[in-house]
């Protein structure tokens, strides 16, 4: 990621994990053929990756799922939605005047 961010590689690195179940894998054939496959998109990856990438479209507010328990990454998660919605709320305040001083 840092070395996407810094502009030394083109290709964003993957984040998404996949996990299959019931099966061998990797195995020849292709995921989409695997009876049970979870794809898991953590919600910090791919809000880092947007951000660095410049492509933040998707809104803060539009997250699925929440973990049951509070912990750690939901307090992570909190305190990215709380600085989407400030980042958001700067853009659409007009320019004012300079500070004083």
């Amino acid at each position: 990621l840092i070395l996407f961010q810094k502009g030394q590689t083109t290709t964003p690195p993957p984040f998404e994990i996949f996990f299959c179940f019931g099966e061998e894998w990797p195995d020849q054939k292709p995921k989409e053929k695997k009876l049970i496959t979870v794809q898991v998109v953590p919600v910090v990856a791919r809000l880092l990756l947007e951000m660095f990438s410049g492509e933040l479209s998707w809104s803060a507010d539009s997250i699925p799922l929440q973990i049951s328990h509070p912990d750690l990454k939901d307090r992570m998660v909190e305190q990215f939605k709380e600085l989407h919605q400030l980042w958001q709320s700067q853009q659409r305040l007009p320019p004012g005047p300079p500070p004083p001083g």
